[in-house]
């Protein structure tokens, strides 16, 4: 039996380029919104849950605060990039080449996966602001 279980609502803010995407390489921001799902090979006998909701709410949260606020950038552009100001600024280095919203979600999805041991298959849907979103199943 495989069973699903999830979690939605939850955001976070953040800045990013796209320098992939023609007519698109300013620097903007955007509120993406979360749900999250982990499917498990069945019911624990012994709680009844697949997953606590909140162990998986409380793991969401705690990986999009390392998001939150943030400015996202590659790694290969991170000596590229230089911005003073009388601000805090911010950094979320990503491994992927672009910071677009696949590989966002794909980075998230690696965590809660990782966080969570390696025992739940990660279903992950992120909106980058209204109507536009990417789904990402981990692994």
């Amino acid at each position: 039996m495989k069973v699903r279980v999830g979690v939605e609502g939850l955001s976070f803010d953040s800045a990013h380029y796209t320098l992939s995407s023609e007519g698109n390489d300013q620097l903007h921001g955007h509120t993406y919104k979360i749900s999250a799902e982990v499917e498990g090979d069945g019911i624990d006998p012994k709680t009844g849950f697949v997953i606590d909701f909140g162990l998986l709410k409380a793991t969401l949260l705690e990986i999009i605060k390392e998001w939150d606020h943030k400015l996202l950038i590659p790694r290969k552009d991170l000596e590229k990039i230089s911005v003073t100001g009388p601000f805090k600024l911010e950094v979320k280095v990503i491994e992927a080449d672009y910071p677009t919203v696949e590989y966002i979600g794909y980075e998230i999805a690696k965590e809660i996966f990782g966080k969570l041991g390696g025992k739940y298959n990660v279903k992950l849907k992120i909106y980058e602001g209204e109507g536009s979103y990417a789904i990402i199943e981990y692994p």
